[in-house]
């Protein structure tokens, strides 16, 4: 049995969220020894409890900023208490970072930085050994700002069998729906998605639905106006994460034109949905889709609305794209993630 720690600061429930409840089940169900440590701000220690029931030990820190003392003592005494400390996003990584300077080498080789997209500064790193990657592409982003530390990529995983389950968000539709889920915050590509559909929003038999929020919606929301489009693009605001499988069920086409992504759960939630996906071609995009998804240059927005037009008029094709999306799914399980955590702690612990 490893005894494994999760700290985590998130202000929201996210992606990076639901990988650590994700990892903490999949490790208990091996028999394993698993707390989280969350942020107050976040909110989140309540939604970890209701997933986790009682199997996970959640606790509530600051882990506020750089300064936050009482995080900082804690983080020393579980460097001495847990087998592995496995740390997600930056106030964690800096916090855990200080108490490492009261410590010997040897605590910093049981510490697991858990990178989650491209935003990581080198200087909060320099203390820590280990780093997991959510992609190739982040990985490579790593391995040049932070050549110090030993790298694995890791995929994200998904629950394939709550995607079987799931039904509809909404009800049945004689439109052809193109569906986008995703925050509403710069680099997501909503302004280029709603330029493309104004393209194709003029036939009667198709809508384009927007799951999220964000500070960019009342701009995206006049930008509709503007087209003429408001009554063909509905903002349905945020998707609770419990209903994403639900959402991607009530659309025929999924559309992700980010212009950059380090590991999307949103993507794999609507290829396990049997769905076809038109996407901006960024290197996170290319390499999970492999040739099973309909892949643009990042910015064109003519062939973005050129590609959706043939995926609509094609029923046969949107079929075709969705069974190739289905079968990459199954490459990026819950399961298959669980396993390959836990190779990289047993690696680690044996070289210790």
């Amino acid at each position: 049995m490893i005894k494994v720690l999760h700290a985590i600061d998130g202000r929201a429930w996210g992606g990076a969220e639901r990988v650590v409840a994700m990892l903490a089940s999949g490790l208990r169900e091996r028999g394993n020894s698993v707390s989280i440590w969350t942020s107050r701000r976040g909110g989140c220690a309540n939604i970890f409890r209701e997933k986790l029931k009682n199997d996970v030990k959640v606790k509530e820190l600051p882990l506020s900023n750089d300064a936050d003392i009482i995080s900082m003592i804690h983080f020393y005494r579980a460097l001495k208490k847990y087998d592995i400390v496995h740390i997600h996003l930056s106030h964690s990584a800096v916090l855990c970072a200080v108490a490492l300077l009261f410590m010997s080498k040897y605590y910093r080789r049981k510490v697991v930085c858990h990178f989650h997209g491209f935003i990581a500064n080198p200087k909060h790193y320099q203390k820590f050994m280990h780093g997991i990657c959510v992609s190739n592409a982040v990985e490579n982003f790593i391995r040049e700002k932070m050549p110090w530390m030993r790298t694995w990529c890791v995929y994200n995983g998904i629950d394939l069998e709550e995607a079987l389950v799931s039904c509809p968000l909404l009800p049945s539709s004689n439109k052809v729906r193109i569906g986008y889920l995703a925050r509403m915050s710069e680099g997501k590509g909503h302004e280029d998605l709603i330029k493309a559909f104004a393209n194709l929003g003029r036939s009667e038999n198709v809508e384009l639905l927007i799951g999220g929020d964000g500070k960019l919606m009342p701009y995206l929301q006049n930008l509709a106006k503007e087209l003429d489009l408001a009554d063909k693009v509905k903002f349905l605001g945020f998707v609770d994460p419990k209903e994403a499988f639900s959402f991607w069920k009530s659309v025929d086409i999924a559309c992700f034109p980010s212009y950059t992504e380090g590991f999307s759960l949103s993507v794999l939630e609507a290829t396990a949905s049997h769905l076809p996906v038109v996407a901006y071609a960024n290197p996170f995009y290319l390499e999970v889709f492999d040739g099973a998804a309909v892949l643009v240059p990042i910015g064109d927005i003519a062939k973005l609305s050129c590609s959706l037009k043939k995926l609509l008029d094609n029923k046969d094709l949107r079929s075709r794209y969705g069974k190739l999306a289905y079968e990459r799914a199954e490459k990026f399980s819950k399961d298959v993630m669980v396993d390959r955590v836990l190779s990289i702690y047993n690696e680690i612990l044996r070289g210790m």
